[in-house]
């Protein structure tokens, strides 16, 4: 089995994907008998040379991600999406919602910590764009590893794949057929509601560990999320809260949620719920069909 030249680059991010990548451990030495790892953030080499697989961790949000980014596919025969920020835009997304100016004023003039703040203004920073986006918004993506962050051992498969020359098999259905709990009640038909309200899990004094989330009370995003986890969060007795992304073809992750919560509870339930946005779009707004900028006060969007 021949090497494979690969090359990988963050972008906005926190670097939980490359950290990922280092918690192969033991097993990182067989990938690196197959990967030729030429750059890489982890070795602080900034020149991007010819590779067969390039491998993006992070969102685009400012001008210089976009260089970083169009760099990486010229360089890459094969371009790899790595991790929810890269391929759904992530909780970075979450700022969409807001103005760009409101989000620099807020950081630099009128947060607390700050004493007579301005706004930096330099040719020497990257512009801070009106939006974050994916990297498919800018480049062809070939193949796509979600996970906040990914496994460890699905990176590893992807890229022994592509070594072999096969096709990687990614997760195609959602996280519910993935996950061992439970439906005693979810699935039989009648005419009440499972409940009449959602709860997190602190406020609960017990969370059965055999029984699914929803039919306790408790918001869990597994209907409208991707499997490939393992489930470990449900494992821990701990609700999903979506970081694999939307299942493939059904981008609009928070109304897949609000759709699976129709079937639980009375719709003015829904109504109690102090952050739809953060709960349904935590990992993927910037791929969702809801406008990209909700003006706060405009009387529009509640």
């Amino acid at each position: 089995m021949s090497k494979v030249t690969a090359a990988s680059v963050w972008l906005q991010g926190c670097s939980g994907c490359h950290i990922s990548l280092l918690d192969l451990n033991e097993e990182l030495l067989d990938l690196l008998d197959a990967v030729d790892l030429k750059a890489s953030p982890i070795q602080d080499i900034k020149e991007i040379p010819e590779v067969t697989v390039g491998i993006v961790e992070g969102c685009v949000s400012n001008s210089h991600n976009i260089t970083v980014l169009k760099k990486i596919r010229e360089k890459s025969k094969i371009l790899i999406a790595l991790g929810t920020c890269a391929c759904f835009g992530g909780i970075s997304g979450i700022r969409n919602i807001f103005e760009r100016q409101e989000l620099l004023n807020t950081a630099y003039v009128e947060a607390p910590s700050v004493i007579d703040g301005k706004v930096p203004g330099s040719s020497s920073i990257p512009e801070f764009l009106d939006n974050v986006k994916p990297i498919h918004s800018y480049v062809k993506v070939d193949y796509y590893i979600p996970g906040c962050p990914p496994l460890p051992s699905m990176i590893k498969d992807v890229l022994f794949a592509l070594v072999k020359g096969e096709e990687p098999a990614l997760p195609k259905k959602s996280l519910c057929d993935e996950c061992g709990r439970e439906h005693r009640e979810m699935l039989s038909p009648k005419r009440e509601f499972l409940t009449d309200s959602v709860v997190s899990v602190m406020e609960l004094e017990t969370i059965d560990p055999d029984k699914c989330f929803l039919e306790q009370g408790v918001l869990c995003m597994g209907p409208a999320t991707r499997e490939g986890c393992h489930a470990r969060c449900m494992k821990g007795n701990m609700p999903c809260r979506g970081c694999m992304g939307p299942t493939p073809g059904a981008l609009e992750q928070g109304a897949k949620i609000i759709n699976a919560l129709g079937s639980v509870l009375p719709a003015g339930g829904l109504m109690f719920m102090e952050d739809m946005v953060g709960t349904g779009y935590r990992y993927s707004l910037p791929v969702s069909i809801v406008p990209t900028n909700i003006k706060k006060g405009d009387g529009k969007n509640g």
